[in-house]
């Protein structure tokens, strides 16, 4: 029985680490293709309104008389009324074309036309990519090398885990495949340091509270609003 659990184990990791290649590898290729439509403003829900958190200084936004604190009401005929309809309103549009923007400052609403530009990301997610491969490079060798170890699957869900969180972006398409990588970005930032703080009090013999289900599962419950609040940052910051 325990030898068909490990090789159950041992057959669904497998599958997980070959759907997590595949995956990366085809995100690594849209963020190098796609470039999301920016206006250089962060905008954020404040408020019931649309708010401007952040004007890059010098971006088509401030060129277009855009400041801090503005609310944008419209983007070409289009209401705003949450942060995410900003970029896809921007994104049906495409980059390098003007955009009619209406702003509300202090009460006054006025016009803007707004350049739109195309998003760069930074070349560190790139680097990203490589620390991603070392995680998961450091794990297989580690599983294959010593798979019947004490604790040599946990530290292999751990690797895994930092392997996606390094290697899973969300570009801004906003179809399907693009939903998975920003969900998956974020269920592995609340998972890894959870994985790796069970990992450390595990090993090499766990402490008599975690050797039961229940100690366990208490570990992994602050990981859950975590995972929230980090999906709610990231959607602000998308915005």
């Amino acid at each position: 029985m325990k030898e068909l659990k490990e090789q159950f184990v041992s057959a669904l990791l497998v599958i997980l680490t070959v759907a997590a290649v595949i995956a990366a590898a085809l995100n690594f290729q849209q963020q190098r293709k796609f470039h999301l439509p920016e206006d250089g403003v962060t905008w954020v829900d404040r408020g019931g309104s649309v708010q401007a958190l952040y004007v890059e200084p010098g971006g088509p936004a401030a060129r277009a008389g855009i400041r801090n604190g503005d609310k944008v009401v419209s983007i070409s005929g289009k209401k705003i009324e949450h942060a995410i309809d900003v970029i896809q309103v921007l994104t049906r549009l495409g980059s390098w074309r003007d955009a009619q923007y209406v702003f509300d400052r202090k009460g006054v609403e006025a016009p803007a036309k707004v350049y739109v530009r195309e998003h760069i990301p930074d070349s560190a997610r790139f680097y990203q990519y490589a620390v991603g491969l070392a995680y998961l490079g450091i794990g297989l060798f580690v599983y294959f090398r010593r798979g019947g170890a004490n604790k040599s699957v946990h530290f292999y869900v751990l690797c895994l885990t930092s392997f996606i969180l390094s290697c899973f972006h969300y570009t801004g398409k906003l179809n399907n495949f693009d939903q998975v990588m920003f969900y998956g970005n974020v269920l592995a930032g609340a998972l890894a340091p959870t994985i790796f703080l069970h990992f450390c009090l595990t090993f090499p013999e766990a402490p008599r509270w975690l050797r039961w289900r229940v100690g366990n599962a208490a570990l992994y419950i602050p990981a859950f609003p975590c995972s929230e609040s980090m999906l709610d940052s990231q959607v602000a910051a998308s915005g």
